[in-house]
This record gives C-alpha cells, sequence and structure tokens, in this order.
C-alpha cells in the first residue's frame, strides 16, 4: 500500500473526474490508495485492461506498487506478474484470456453461460485455496469442483424460473391479443365500426380534463382552417 504521504490524492481526483474508469482501474485505486473501495475486479479483457493501464499512467507511483494486486484474489495475482508481458502483447486479448481462463474454470463464483458470457455469483474474492490451505490448480479436488457445481446448478436452475416466468406471461399475453381480436371482430360482425370503438377504448384511459383540453384546441385549429 502507500503511505499516507504520498501525494497522490490530487491525481486519482482528476483521472476519477475523466469518466470511463472501469471497475478494474477503480480496483488498483481503491488496493493501492484506499481510493474508493475494491471489489477485487480484474481486467478481464483488453478493454479493461486499456482503462488500467490509463489509471497507472495517470498515477506513475501505482505501477511501482501494482505486484501488490497480488493480495486481492487469484485472477490479480496472476495477471500483475504478466503485466508486463501483457502490455508488450501484440495480441493482449488472447494472452489475457490465456491467464485468467485456468483461474475462471477453478473458481466457483465464476458461471460460463456460453459464447464468451459469463455470470459472477458472490464476491469476487477467489483466492485459488480451500479449506487445506493453497489449491494446487492442476490437482483434482472432488470438495472443491462439487461445490462449484453446486453454485453453477442454484444460479442455472434460478435462471431457469426467471426465464420460464417471463414466457409464461407471454403466452398469455399473446393468448389475450387473440381473444381481443375476436371480440373486434364479433362487434364488427354486428355492425359497429371497430376503428371508432379502438379510438373509444383509447379514450376512456386517458384524463376527461385532458380529453377537453385537446378537443377544444383541435376545434380551434379546424375554425381556422375552415374544415
Amino acid at each position: 500500500m502507500l503511505d499516507e504521504k504520498d501525494d497522490i490524492r490530487s491525481a486519482l481526483e482528476q483521472w476519477a473526474a475523466r469518466g470511463d474508469c472501469g471497475a478494474s482501474a477503480k480496483a488498483i485505486a481503491a488496493h493501492l490508495a484506499a481510493f474508493g473501495e475494491c471489489d477485487g475486479s480484474y481486467p478481464g479483457d483488453v478493454g479493461d485492461f486499456g482503462r488500467c493501464e490509463a489509471l497507472l499512467d495517470a498515477v506513475p507511483r501505482l505501477r511501482e506498487y501494482l505486484p501488490l494486486m497480488a493480495e486481492v484474489n487469484a485472477y490479480w495475482a496472476a495477471l500483475a506478474s504478466r503485466w508486463e508481458e501483457i502490455r508488450a502483447a501484440k495480441d493482449r486479448q488472447a494472452l489475457i484470456e490465456e491467464i485468467v481462463k485456468p483461474i475462471q474454470q477453478a473458481d466457483p463464483g465464476h458461471m460460463p453461460l456460453g459464447k464468451g458470457a459469463s455470470l459472477r455469483v458472490g464476491a469476487n474474492t477467489f483466492q485459488g485455496t480451500t479449506a487445506k490451505g493453497t489449491r494446487d490448480m492442476m490437482k483434482p479436488d472432488p470438495e472443491f469442483d462439487q461445490a462449484r457445481d453446486n453454485a453453477y446448478r442454484v444460479t442455472a436452475d434460478e435462471l431457469r424460473q426467471f426465464i420460464e416466468r417471463f414466457e409464461r406471461l407471454d403466452a398469455e399475453k399473446k393468448d389475450i391479443a387473440e381473444q381481443q381480436k375476436e371480440v373486434m371482430a364479433e362487434a364488427k360482425g354486428r355492425g359497429y365500426d371497430t376503428k371508432v370503438m379502438r379510438k373509444v377504448i383509447a379514450l376512456r384511459k386517458r384524463d376527461r380534463d385532458d380529453i377537453a383540453e385537446e378537443e377544444a384546441v383541435l376545434e380551434m385549429y379546424r375554425e381556422a382552417l375552415g374544415i
């Protein structure tokens, strides 16, 4: 961490005022300089990495302490140790993905949804450890795998429930629309003008004072145009 005597707050405030700071860059500012709160966000793509670099350029003093980001979580531990390698890479995106993918696969809070999308469950604090101590990422751990599977199952079930509820409502909406068509068809068959009926229905939803005001203005316009 930076000592309190380091006069960087002004530079951080100027950086923050620019906007488009990014959660990962904010995590750096929070952990290294106690500027805001660190939620553990890490640069998962080249855009996030670029925003972190913008912070380090704006406040160069932070770059010296970047290795301390390894204290935040397993993602930062891996990324901080290869930061300069990422900076020099021709394909930064590919290298970032190479670094974070094995950690994501081991992280019970990371839920892949397919096609490059993912979902985060809980705080971003995964340290790559279990109650038994430091976890070897290459060594099978049934307890860890079970915890990850259970977390994914719970998240997937909840997501499925939301989607199924929406689909049921969508189906009900279609049924109601069909019933409304049937009502209008029946009214038309009895000789009613359905276009006028729809206007009446729309008017019934509005405030009477608003209708009266609109009709008064309409009448004034009609008189002005001789209609």
